[in-house]
């Protein structure tokens, strides 16, 4: 049985392109959504009905409806929600369990304000069972993940602490060299690798395929790509 994924960042709630963004999300025929950038507003009330129409079961934190946060939407039932930690905003942070498998919805701040949450994330995602790590985590080394010109990450190495605790870089396990990036500078015009999926070990052997999907982005319906992944 394979299992798809597939994570896209739909700027600021997505209202202004609500219908082409829902058509694409659903195009993707994923078994498990992770939406970033969504807001509980108007436009949200309207893809959560989408997908549940469409036979997802999602759950997002409470946030007001101008807040960035996280939803998602899985093809089995959600047995449980809840933040990541009770020790910083739950919006950054949400986690949701269905069929044994325990996934964090991540959309991390830019700047420094993001390092707080990286530290939780090092600190206690592969003790707390955390079996994929999926979304926007605003961050990246300052080689392969960003063009050359572009500005340097804040806390470029917080990627490669929270591998060292046991977790995979899924799309950079399969190609290992590459220059890819989901997201580019405006004014600039550079590019950020900076929506990522993070597998633990047992997830991460049964990886078959993962691929940035950069069609919502070039048709303007938000400026991130898409990131999609097979398991086995």
């Amino acid at each position: 049985m394979t299992i798809r994924i597939a994570t896209l960042n739909i700027r600021h709630g997505g209202s202004k392109f609500s219908d082409a963004l829902s058509t694409r999300l659903l195009g993707y025929d994923a078994d498990l959504l992770v939406v970033t950038e969504f807001r509980a507003n108007e436009a949200g009330t309207t893809l959560v009905a989408q997908l549940e129409d469409a036979g997802y079961t999602t759950t997002h934190p409470m946030a007001e409806p101008k807040q960035n946060t996280v939803l998602i939407a899985s093809r089995s039932p959600i047995d449980r929600a809840a933040p990541f930690t009770r020790d910083l905003p739950g919006r950054h942070l949400w986690c949701a369990e269905f069929d044994g498998t325990l996934v964090c919805g991540v959309y991390l701040p830019q700047a420094h304000a993001k390092l707080p949450y990286w530290e939780a994330l090092i600190d206690r995602a592969r003790r707390s069972g955390v079996d994929l790590l999926i979304g926007d985590f605003n961050t990246g080394n300052n080689d392969l993940d960003k063009e050359p010109k572009g500005t340097k990450f804040i806390g470029p190495e917080t990627p490669g602490r929270l591998i060292a605790t046991g977790y995979t870089d899924v799309w950079r396990s399969l190609h290992p060299t590459a220059r890819e990036y989901s997201w580019f500078s405006r004014p600039g015009d550079n590019g950020f690798r900076l929506d990522y999926i993070f597998a633990a070990p047992e997830f991460a052997e049964r990886v078959v395929a993962c691929e940035f999907d950069h069609a919502p982005r070039l048709a303007r319906e938000t400026d991130h790509s898409a990131l999609v992944a097979s398991f086995n």
